[in-house]
């Protein structure tokens, strides 16, 4: 286990932070004509809007119907990057059966039907396992690797903490969503009044100070506590080794996606990659487009002139 337990994405500068860009006018050609490409995409905030209740994010209608025909193309490859499980985004995103999904923020890796599932050991190489903590997988979808025995009892450390904060809720009489995961538990905050959130956060984190290997993850509205150290950029770097792509495409909206930027950034010049923020947050992406909306419209146009290339 490391003491370093706080996610940290590379740091952006303001100098550095793109413009709002029109989805109709970015050069797609870069990716439309690369031999082979990659389309990475996150889920809430990218093909879904934010929701208050997490359970009800739906994709965007033009952005399924894009995303189902680029992973119709010749080689092409579809994949979806969240901080959501794996059996959780495939029950919500329902995406093409040949698409490859990182769920938990890189520590849950499935190549799709092509390869068997498996879940990043970056950090404990698989060793000392204790049984997969399965209780929200479904019973159709892979089983992530085990956890290892100290992840296991990390994670035992989160849920005693987080039973004391839902007995609080029950006598304060305020709503707790908290997410299961196999490598986490996330504590949702969105639509709360900004002084509740804040002690939420507050009392939340503080489960570090009697146990270091807990990482802490900070998104939109939401303080995530886990016991694995990868990140999106894991993930990202996994897909590109699965994949091989001459060009590759990332769309993330949160901090936790900056990881996954500075990845693709660093495996240039070995291929073109093109990394695009949804929203208004700081970012080291090079593009920058408003909205869920503007996804759909930006995928739409890869989709028809992926298609117009590859002859398909």
């Amino acid at each position: 286990m490391t003491s370093e337990s706080t996610s940290m994405p590379p740091a952006v500068s303001d100098s550095l932070t793109p413009a709002l860009s029109d989805p109709a006018e970015i050069d797609l050609r870069p990716l439309a004509e690369a031999d082979v490409l990659l389309v990475a995409l996150d889920f809430d905030g990218v093909l879904a809007p934010l929701q208050d209740d997490p359970t009800t994010s739906r994709i965007v209608p033009a952005s399924a119907e894009a995303i189902a025909r680029l992973a119709a193309l010749p080689d092409t490859q579809l994949a979806l990057v969240s901080g959501r499980d794996v059996t959780t985004l495939r029950g919500l995103a329902d995406p093409p059966e040949s698409a490859m999904i990182v769920g938990s923020h890189g520590a849950e890796i499935d190549l799709g039907p092509a390869a068997d599932s498996t879940a990043s050991d970056a950090d404990s190489g698989g060793e000392d396992a204790a049984d997969a903590d399965t209780s929200d997988a479904g019973t159709d979808a892979p089983a992530p690797n085990a956890l290892t025995n100290d992840e296991d009892a990390l994670l035992s450390a989160i849920d005693d903490h987080l039973g004391e904060l839902s007995r609080l809720s029950e006598r304060d009489g305020f709503d707790l969503r908290i997410e299961y995961k196999p490598y986490s538990r996330t504590v949702h905050t969105r639509g709360m009044a900004p002084g509740l959130a804040a002690s939420l956060r507050e009392h939340v984190v503080s489960v570090q100070a009697e146990h270091g290997g807990i990482r802490v993850i900070e998104g939109h509205d939401i303080t995530e506590l886990a016991v694995s150290q990868a990140t999106k950029g894991t993930g990202m770097r996994a897909l590109v080794t699965a994949v091989d792509p001459s060009a590759a495409l990332y769309l993330g909206d949160d901090i936790t996606d900056e990881d996954a930027f500075a990845e693709l950034a660093q495996l240039s010049p070995e291929l073109t990659g093109v990394g695009i923020k949804v929203g208004s947050a700081p970012t080291q992406a090079e593009l920058r487009i408003a909205d869920p909306e503007a996804v759909a419209v930006l995928l739409t146009r890869l989709a028809e002139e992926r298609a117009a290339f590859t002859g398909a």
